[in-house]
C-alpha cells in the first residue's frame, strides 16, 4: 500500500486543487472540499514541425517547481533538453470566483526557429462517477463544456483555440490519442457509454518561434451549478485576464496573512503553513479536512485532527476560522443516542439502547456534516473538542461565543460523564478506539482529552456562572486524572503506558498528549520525564525522526512528522531548545520541494509517504513555532 501523490495544493476554502511535480492536475474537489473529486488527469502537451507530439508528463521533460511567496501560486518550470523548449506553468484559484487558472508560457530556448502548438489534455470523472458524463464544444463561448447533474465545467483559452475534440477513452475518437498527428478530429459532442469515460483535448497553434521568443496563453477552468453559470465564470475569467487575476489573488492573501500574528523564527514555513490550514478548511461550513486525498481517503473532517487544525489558526489570531468550525462542530454532534459499542469475546457489537446523546463520530463528510465511514467510536474527538473551546475563549474572552455555544458544552460534557466506568475503573473512559485508530481499549490519550475537555467545560460553566455544572465536570475531570496515575502509571516498567483493558505496555508517542495539548501533568514531572526518555529509545530509523510506536506497521512502520513535533514541542517546554530545533528541522527538511508537509517519511529512503499535505502536520509545526515565540 502506497499510492502517495506528492501535490501542493490551490484553493479559496471550496475549490480545492492538487498541482502535482510535473505541473498535472492531481486532485479537484468542487463544490465542497471533500466532495466532489472531479478530475481523472489533465496536463499539457507539445507539438512541433521537427520533433512531433509529446506530453510534459512524460521524458525527457524535467522540472521544479516553487510556491509563489506567501501565496497558493505554483510555478513549474519544466524544460525539453530535446528540443530546447522551456514550458512555464503558473497555477491558481482566484479567492472569491470558482476558476482555476493556468498560464502557460512557451519559450524557445533553442538556436533554430521552430512552429509549436500548445495542447491541454482534460479527463474527468465529474461527481466521481463515468455514467452520464458528458461533454460538447461551445462555439459561442469557444470553450469545452463537461458535466453530470448539477456539476459544469466551462474550459478555454484568452485566445482562440484552433481545434477540439470530445472522444472516449479506447474509442476511435479518443481525445487523449488524437494528439499525436499535431491535428485534433474536432467531435463536438461526447456522451458516456456505460463504463466508459469520456475525455477532451484542444489546441492552440501558436506558429513560428524565434530563438529566444516566448509565448503566453492561460487556460481557464470555469465550474457552476449550470452550464451558464460555468460559462459566466469562464467569460468573467477572461475579461478580468491573467494579470488581474494573478494581483488579485496575491492582494487577497496578503491580506489575510496580514490579519494574523507574525513570527520572527521560521517564517516562510509558518505563513506556508497558515495558507495550507486555511485551504484546508471550509468557507461556507467551517469543518476542515484532513487532507486532501483520496489514497489514503482522507478528505473527511475528523473533530480531532479538526482540532488541532483549528487551534494552530486560533492561535495565530484567525478567530473567525475557529468560530465556524465551533459551528460546524454544533451542527455535527450527535442528536440521536450515541451508538455504544463494545466487546463480546473478539465480536464488537453495537446498540443505541442506553446511549447518550452529545459526542461526535469518527469522522464527517464536511458539507453539510454527514457521518463518514466509521469503524467505532473515539471518545477523545469529544473530549478535543470541547478542550479546543477552552482555549478559544481563554485567548479571546467571547462570552458570546460560550452562550452560543451552551447546550452543545453542556451535551458534550454530560456525554463524557456518562461514558466514565463506575465499575472495577473508577473514574476512567469507557473502551473505544485510540487516536490512531486500530486498538480497542482504555487509551491513556483518550483519557487525558477526556480530563482536558471536562477542565474546559467546568472553566466555561464558571464563566457562565454555572455552578452546579462547574463542580460537577470539574470533579469527574478530576477523576479523571486520578485513574491515570492509579491505572496508566507502570513504576516497574518506569513509565506511563498506552492502555489497560487489554493491557498494551507498549511506547507510544501519543502518551505526550499527557502533556501536549491536554496539561494533565506538567512537562517536569519526573514520571513524564521518563516516559519521554523511553519514546527516544523506542525509535532508530535510518533516516531519523519519531514515529508512533514500534511495531507500526501503517505504510510499513516510519516516522510521522506529527510525533517528531510532538516530542520538539515537549523539549521546548522544557527549555531544551536544541534538540526542539533539531527535531523541528528535521521535519522541515522532509518537506516537499514545496514546503508540504506529509503525514509519513519513509524510514529508509526519506521520501514523502501517504498524504500530502497532512493538516495535523501544518497543525503541528504552526503551534510549534507560536510556542517559540512565547518561550525565546
Amino acid at each position: 500500500m502506497d499510492g502517495t501523490i506528492e501535490q501542493g495544493i490551490l484553493g479559496n476554502s471550496k475549490l480545492l486543487v492538487g498541482i502535482g511535480t510535473k505541473g498535472h492536475i492531481t486532485h479537484l474537489f468542487w463544490p465542497n472540499l471533500d466532495f466532489a473529486e472531479h478530475v481523472e488527469a489533465s496536463f499539457a502537451g507539445i507539438y512541433t514541425d521537427k520533433a512531433g507530439f509529446g506530453w510534459t508528463t512524460d521524458p525527457p521533460w524535467n522540472y521544479s517547481q516553487t510556491y509563489i511567496k506567501d501565496a497558493p501560486i505554483i510555478r513549474t518550470i519544466m524544460h525539453n533538453p530535446d528540443i530546447g523548449v522551456d514550458v512555464e506553468v503558473t497555477d491558481f484559484v482566484h479567492p472569491k470566483d470558482d476558476i482555476l487558472v493556468r498560464h502557460f508560457r512557451i519559450i524557445n530556448r533553442g538556436k533554430d526557429d521552430i512552429n509549436l502548438k500548445l495542447f491541454y489534455y482534460l479527463d474527468m470523472k465529474i461527481m466521481e462517477t463515468l455514467t452520464g458524463n458528458a461533454a460538447f464544444y461551445d462555439s459561442d463561448s469557444d470553450s469545452i463544456i463537461q458535466y453530470y447533474r448539477e456539476c459544469y465545467f466551462a474550459c478555454g483559452g484568452d485566445i482562440k483555440m484552433n481545434g477540439y475534440q470530445c472522444g472516449a477513452h479506447n474509442d476511435g475518437g479518443d481525445a487523449f490519442t488524437d494528439v499525436y498527428d499535431g491535428k485534433l478530429e474536432g467531435n463536438p459532442l461526447i456522451i458516456s457509454h456505460g463504463s466508459k469515460g469520456i475525455n477532451t483535448s484542444q489546441f492552440w497553434d501558436l506558429g513560428l518561434f524565434s530563438p529566444g521568443e516566448e509565448k503566453d496563453v492561460t487556460i481557464f477552468l470555469g465550474m457552476g451549478p449550470d452550464e451558464d453559470n460555468a460559462i459566466s465564470s469562464l467569460l468573467t475569467a477572461r475579461q478580468n485576464c491573467y494579470k488581474g487575476l494573478y494581483e488579485d489573488t496575491k492582494r487577497y492573501w496578503k491580506d489575510w496573512l496580514g490579519k494574523g500574528r507574525e513570527v520572527k523564527n521560521f517564517p516562510e514555513v509558518y505563513r506556508r503553513s497558515l495558507i495550507t490550514l486555511k485551504l484546508l478548511s471550509s468557507k461556507e461550513w467551517g469543518g476542515v479536512i484532513a487532507a486532501p486525498t483520496t489514497v489514503p481517503n482522507y478528505r473527511f473532517c475528523w473533530p480531532r485532527d479538526g482540532t488541532y487544525i483549528i487551534t494552530a489558526l486560533d492561535r495565530a489570531g484567525y478567530h473567525e476560522e475557529a468560530e465556524k468550525f465551533y459551528f460546524w462542530c454544533k451542527i455535527a454532534q450527535e442528536k440521536r443516542h450515541h451508538v455504544h459499542c463494545g466487546l463480546k469475546g473478539d465480536v464488537l457489537v453495537c446498540s443505541t439502547a442506553n446511549g447518550k446523546a452529545g459526542g461526535w463520530k469518527q469522522r464527517y463528510f464536511i458539507s453539510p456534516p454527514m457521518v463518514g465511514p466509521s469503524w467505532g467510536p473515539q471518545i477523545d474527538e469529544t473530549g478535543a473538542v470541547l478542550s479546543g473551546m477552552g482555549y478559544h475563549y481563554r485567548i479571546t474572552k467571547d462570552k458570546n461565543f460560550l452562550k452560543e455555544n451552551w447546550q452543545m458544552i453542556v451535551k458534550a460534557a454530560e456525554y463524557i460523564c456518562y461514558m466514565q466506568d463506575d465499575d472495577g475503573r473508577d473514574g476512567l473512559m469507557c473502551r473505544c478506539f485510540g487516536p490512531w485508530e486500530e486498538k480497542w481499549a482504555r487509551h491513556l490519550y483518550s483519557n487525558a482529552a477526556c480530563y482536558s475537555g471536562l477542565k474546559a467545560a467546568s472553566m466555561i460553566a464558571e464563566v457562565l456562572g454555572y455552578g452546579e455544572n462547574e463542580a460537577r465536570w470539574d470533579n469527574a475531570a478530576n477523576r479523571i486524572k486520578k485513574g491515570i496515575e492509579r491505572e496508566f502509571w507502570d513504576a516497574d516498567e518506569g513509565h506511563f503506558i498506552k492502555s489497560i483493558d487489554p493491557i498494551d505496555k507498549t511506547v507510544d508517542t501519543s502518551i505526550l498528549g499527557i502533556v501536549i495539548p491536554f496539561s494533565v501533568f506538567s512537562a517536569e514531572d519526573e514520571r513524564v520525564k521518563k516516559t519521554v526518555a523511553r519514546i527516544e529509545e523506542a525509535f532508530n530509523y535510518p533516516i531519523g525522526g519519531i514515529g508512533r510506536y514500534p511495531g507500526d506497521v501503517y505504510y510499513g512502520g516510519n516516522p510521522w512528522v506529527i510525533t517528531t513535533m510532538w516530542l520538539a514541542i515537549y523539549y521546548n517546554y522544557l527549555g531544551n531548545t536544541a534538540k526542539a530545533d533539531e527535531l523541528t528541522k528535521w521535519c522541515i527538511e522532509h518537506a516537499t520541494d514545496l514546503d508540504m508537509l506529509p503525514e509519513q517519511v519513509h524510514r529508509d529512503t526519506g521520501e514523502t509517504m501517504s498524504a500530502i499535505p497532512l493538516g495535523w502536520s501544518h497543525a503541528m509545526m504552526v503551534h510549534y513555532i507560536l510556542e517559540l515565540e512565547k518561550s525565546r
